[in-house]
């Protein structure tokens, strides 16, 4: 069985080589093949309209959703990035795939890229970030879709000291990535 994995480099595993990210951490495990659609630098815009060609087509039991840190860094609306993520969640519904919806992690403001904070505000970043993370929980409790709290468990593994985690205050190390693989398998496994 198929578990399509679809988002931006926090599931591409920017930073990391492809055998280091969670996705592919996930691979082997069980009887899952877990198959990684993630873009860095991707927003839920892109991620929508690439629906159909990475996830559709290739046919998963599941999809695993992940984004929006993409969308807020660039000034997009809260609206528009919980649109996105509910046109995806439908479609999925339609063709009969299973979505889950994953939270994204918190950014670390103290190790944040100084280049990147110059074109973002990266306390607003953190709050959107939360609350889309809110938002999540709510709509899955609505629909009643599964998802994957990364935000709240990934704080919770490392006591929020982010400091050997995210390498540059936003993507995991690859001991930040064995987390999140531990995390998504622990919230789809047990």
């Amino acid at each position: 069985m198929k578990i399509v994995c679809i988002g931006d480099s926090l599931t591409e595993g920017y930073g990391v080589g492809r055998a280091d990210n969670w996705v592919a951490l996930l691979n082997g495990r069980n009887e899952y093949e877990f198959v990684n659609k993630g873009i860095s630098g991707d927003t839920t815009g892109g991620m929508l309209a690439r629906f159909q060609r990475d996830v559709v087509d290739e046919k998963p039991k599941h999809v695993i959703i992940m984004g929006g840190a993409n969308d807020f860094i660039m000034g997009d609306s809260p609206g528009s990035v919980r649109a996105n993520i509910m046109a995806m969640v439908h479609q999925a519904y339609h063709h009969r795939i299973i979505p889950i919806l994953g939270t994204g992690l918190k950014a670390d403001a103290e190790s944040f890229r100084k280049d990147w904070a110059e074109i973002t505000d990266v306390k607003q970043l953190i709050e959107r970030t939360a609350g889309l993370r809110d938002w999540i929980l709510e709509f899955c409790g609505t629909f009643s879709t599964k998802y994957i709290d990364f935000y709240a468990e990934f704080e919770k593994r490392t006591a929020g000291n982010y400091g050997g985690y995210l390498f540059d205050g936003l993507h995991p190390t690859r001991e930040g990535h064995r987390i999140m693989a531990e995390i998504a398998y622990e919230s789809l496994f047990r």
